[in-house]
């Protein structure tokens, strides 16, 4: 009889606990966004053809979206889906190149391999970042402070160009609205 009652206790325990989460999935709100920044980058003719350095910062914020700004206090997790970027409307000199290039999202750096900006943009090459650590410090970071800095820094090898650079995340914002 004693041996019925511990194993009965245990069905209850684990029933009970498996309907705590069941209850706890209920009360969360998935939300998946899209996030584009873009940058442009600008460097007139400097008549000499000497690379020129970039740097330029921008921000993702999840305010921006109508959907998630109601529950900014209530986000319990943010998965980055993925982390893309693109050159856009690319003009300049013939085969302009962007070397020596990192992205850093509020403090996490990647390196970037060398782009041909011209043939980049007439490809229309999209680049994925699949770094899962960088992935995660910019979800925590959005979870933590709903707004991420993104800072963009490199070597044209020439000028002038002219060229946008769009940054997208994809995410998944988990609130709980209990």
């Amino acid at each position: 009889m004693n041996y019925l009652f511990k194993n009965l206790g245990i069905v209850l325990l684990v029933t009970l606990f498996f309907s705590c989460d069941e209850i706890d999935e209920l009360t969360e709100l998935r939300l998946t966004e899209d996030f584009s920044t873009t940058v442009t980058v600008n460097l007139p003719d400097d008549s000499m053809g000497i690379p020129q350095s970039i740097s330029e910062t921008t921000t993702i914020s999840l305010s921006d979206s109508p959907e998630i700004e109601d529950y900014l206090n209530l986000i319990q997790d943010v998965t980055i889906n993925s982390l893309t970027y693109e050159i856009n409307n690319y003009s300049g000199i013939e085969n302009g190149t962007i070397t020596e290039a990192s992205v850093t999202f509020n403090g996490e750096s990647i390196g970037v391999s060398d782009i041909n900006l011209p043939n980049s943009d007439s490809n229309n090459t999209v680049y994925e970042i699949e770094n899962t650590d960088l992935l995660t410090a910019i979800g925590n970071a959005l979870e933590n402070n709903n707004e991420i800095s993104i800072g963009i820094t490199g070597t044209v090898n020439g000028t002038p160009v002219q060229f946008d650079i769009i940054i997208t995340l994809e995410t998944t914002v988990t609130v709980d609205l209990v």
